[in-house]
């Protein structure tokens, strides 16, 4: 057996002082330091001790390194230092897993190097534990690559990936697809459920994705809603369509979110290296395109990437910047459509219309951008302005003698209607305007309580209460209407234009309007006809109980200026 340095007896005190000195001397060394020769301990100081989980010294002294450090990784450092000459003064540095007493793993960081002993050549290992050094390295090295929510790549580390998979796709000659998810209706679920649930809705979408894909496939969260799919290896056929189709059969699945169930969708667009693109950022480009166009599509749809959507996409962010200008410039416009009374002939009111005026594209009609400013967070901006212009509009007709019971209305999506319950805006703006409370009408449709139904129902009642009248639009083409028109508080509706053409012509038709008249008059709702273009339309209407309509019989819907000149005028009827 090797001899050791006992310096803990009570004779190595008194009788080897400078023995004694020197086990002081180490025992104030932050690191530990073992003095070994053939694997056998002959020296430690307390340091040592902690490292390996001991109490004293004393339990190491003729003990077996190998006991404590990984014995595979121990021989392979013993064997490479016992190939060199002894004595030299070369240093051995090592990382290692170590086995402590209390049976907790620990890495060390280790530096042996020959010394003598007592004349004798043996070794001298300095160990530093750098167990929470490493957590933190992979702690930061995980935040740094890595999204904290859902545990998925970030984007960080996605652009990472998707760079050495083209590489390795050029080198190889195969074929990589890209993938862009945007979860369809994920701000109503924060905005609804709250954000605790969004949070889940990420989580379990997340889970859903990898079940989608293969391990060598890679998913990540680039921030939001916003997931990307990477598919390695992609052969020739249809693998990224299956992929496509499985993502969104799994994102329609209820979610439930913190005991409550919700549907959502999404939209996925797929591009394909080198078909499409071989750049990082070309790729990029057009998945992101091929998403839009998904969402264009109506939404829970996968688009792949065709070389026309860049032509499309450079027009959106045309029409987009334009839209951005389009108040400041005072490029927005409101036409009014009369709605006369069918008894009388008599100009009772006006409907308000949006328009856009653009200097180069002339008149651009809401549909190709009221949708886009949903989008880009304008709607809200847009809809109090055409609002206010429409009342203040209204409050100046009302001033002349033929006018002073004018009425005005406002068409609200349930879009407009969510940014608009969010404050007092509408009867600010009444207040403002001047216009009283009960010459304002708005409609909406059934769809309004298909986005946060009771912050929306607050709402109306609150403007009801107020004087504010309410006109259901559409009436007769919605999955519902029969329980909507029960359950909100409207004191008209419109018959939906669709209906008017065929009254008199077709009897399918002439029924379900005679219906819709009768259900009215007993639930004691005002009716509506619009869209009227023949005088036949207007006596079918008027002789069955519709007392108000509009449609191009009377008027198209013009500026305000030429509307002035209708004013107060008696329609034939």
């Amino acid at each position: 057996m090797t001899d050791h340095l006992d310096i803990t007896s009570p004779l190595a005190a008194t009788e080897q002082p400078a023995e004694n000195d020197f086990r002081l001397l180490f025992d104030d060394l932050p690191e530990g330091v073992l003095l070994h020769c053939d694997g056998i301990i002959a020296f430690a100081n307390r340091s040592a001790a902690a490292i390996l989980g001991l109490d004293s010294t004393k339990e190491l002294f003729d003990g077996l390194l190998t006991s404590y450090f990984n014995q595979d990784s121990w021989k392979r450092l013993i064997q490479t230092i016992d190939d060199q000459a002894p004595m030299t003064r070369e240093k051995w540095t090592a990382e290692m897993e170590l086995t402590r007493s209390d049976n907790r793993m620990a890495v060390i960081d280790t530096s042996t190097s020959w010394t003598l002993f007592q004349g004798k050549p043996m070794l001298v290992t300095t160990l530093r534990d750098i167990t929470q050094l490493k957590r933190n390295t992979e702690e930061m090295r995980r935040q740094a690559n890595y999204d904290i929510l859902t545990g998925l790549p970030n984007r960080t580390l996605f652009l990472d990936r998707l760079n050495r998979e083209l590489i390795r796709a050029k080198r190889s000659n195969s074929r990589v697809a890209l993938m862009f998810i945007d979860l369809d209706r994920f701000k109503w679920v924060n905005d609804t459920l709250g954000h605790g649930a969004g949070d889940e809705l990420l989580r379990q979408a997340s889970q859903r994705l990898l079940a989608c894909i293969r391990k060598s496939d890679t998913v990540a969260r680039l921030g939001g809603d916003e997931f990307t799919v990477i598919l390695t290896d992609m052969a020739r056929g249809p693998f990224a369509e299956r992929v496509a189709a499985e993502i969104l059969a799994q994102l329609a699945k209820p979610f439930m979110l913190l005991g409550q169930e919700a549907f959502i969708s999404g939209s996925v667009g797929v591009t394909v290296c080198p078909d499409d693109a071989d750049t990082l950022d070309d790729l990029l480009k057009n998945a992101d395109t091929a998403m839009y166009q998904a969402k264009s599509d109506g939404r829970n749809a996968y688009r792949f990437y065709t070389s026309d959507m860049h032509a499309e996409a450079a027009a959106r962010v045309a029409l987009e910047k334009d839209l951005h200008y389009a108040l400041e410039r005072e490029e927005l416009v409101v036409h009014y459509q009369p709605i006369v009374d069918l008894r009388t002939g008599r100009l009772v009111g006006a409907e308000s219309f949006l328009r856009w005026e653009h200097p180069t594209r002339g008149s651009v009609p809401p549909g190709a951008f009221v949708h886009l400013a949903e989008e880009i967070g304008l709607i809200s901006q847009i809809t109090a302005w055409t609002i206010q212009t429409a009342c203040a509009q209204a409050q100046k007709w009302r001033q002349r003698p033929d006018s002073q019971n004018f009425l005005i209305s406002v068409n609200l999506s349930c879009t407009r209607c969510r940014e608009l319950s969010t404050d007092d805006r509408i009867p600010d703006i009444l207040r403002k305007t001047g216009l009283p409370p009960t010459a304002l009408i708005l409609e909406i449709t059934e769809n309004i309580l298909t986005v946060d139904a009771e912050k929306a129902m607050s709402m109306l009642h609150h403007l009801i209460q107020q004087g504010v009248s309410l006109w259901l639009d559409d009436f007769g083409t919605g999955y519902s209407s029969l329980s909507i028109l029960k359950r909100l508080p409207v004191s008209g509706i419109k018959i939906d234009r669709t209906f008017i053409p065929d009254i008199s012509s077709d009897p399918e038709t002439s029924v379900l309007v005679q219906a819709i008249l009768s259900l009215a008059k007993a639930l004691n709702r005002q009716v509506i006809g619009e869209g009227i273009e023949t005088s036949d339309q207007a006596d079918f209407l008027r002789t069955r109980g519709c007392h108000l309509g509009q449609g191009f019989l009377f008027q198209k819907a013009v500026p305000a200026h030429e509307f002035e000149g209708i004013l107060g005028k008696v329609f034939p009827v």
